[in-house]
């Protein structure tokens, strides 16, 4: 019969906080990115992607067989404080003038379309446990600002929605159990379930960086850029 103690000893850390975490978007350079202090700071709460695979169904003799179809990735949304400097704000609305002209214009700029971002979920001394990074991101949608007279004692805040083009996952070290996931080769997430199994050894197959590179099939050097 399972006790709480041990409940307690299989629930490592206490269990991951939802409120510890921080995200970052960076881009080619410095200059191209959006504020990383401020939007690390700022950024109210934001989302760990969900994986998800389609299915085929395959009628045979009355039944319906499912086999994996093709990866896809929902939209990635976050919600950014507002400082009186519209810090990052201003760097989403000048990223957005880029991929499309806000004023009359019908141009674009075409250069940087792409940014990279990541999330980390952080233990409760700052630790990363696990990171995410999404390739290739450009923002959707910015959401409205509400303005009211009768609005008192609330900070601005507002959306965004971003769409990225694939993701990479890595494992950090104290993190029992798990492996860095994507890139060139495919690891398993979690190791078999024995029991007094130990963790294996994090080895990283996935960059979180912009300038990291990874390599292709053939072992030929490439950058998501």
């Amino acid at each position: 019969m399972a006790t709480l103690s041990q409940f307690v000893q299989n629930l490592h850390g206490g269990g991951a906080r939802a409120n510890q975490f921080s995200v970052s978007i960076k881009g080619r350079d410095a200059s191209r990115g959006v504020s990383s202090e401020h939007f690390t700071f700022l950024c109210r709460s934001a989302q760990i992607p969900a994986l998800t695979i389609g299915e085929v169904s395959v009628p045979y003799r009355g039944r319906q067989i499912f086999v994996p179809g093709d990866r896809t990735y929902d939209a990635w949304t976050v919600t950014i404080y507002n400082d009186s400097e519209y810090s990052s704000r201003n760097d989403l609305e000048l990223w957005m003038n880029e991929l499309q002209n806000i004023g009359s214009g019908t141009h674009a700029s075409g250069e940087y379309v792409y940014r990279n971002a990541v999330v980390k979920q952080l233990d409760r001394n700052e630790q990363t446990i696990r990171s995410y990074s999404l390739i290739n991101c450009w923002p959707t949608t910015l959401d409205a600002i509400d303005l009211a007279y009768d609005t008192n004692d609330v900070i601005e805040e507002f959306g965004a929605t971003f769409r990225f083009n694939y993701m990479l996952i890595n494992a950090h070290e104290g993190a029992r159990g798990a492996q860095s996931i994507g890139g060139t080769g495919v690891t398993d997430l979690l190791p078999p379930l024995t029991g007094g199994a130990s963790a294996p050894k994090v080895q990283s197959t996935a960059s979180t960086a912009a300038s990291s590179r990874t390599t292709d099939k053939r072992g030929n050097p490439h950058s998501p850029w």
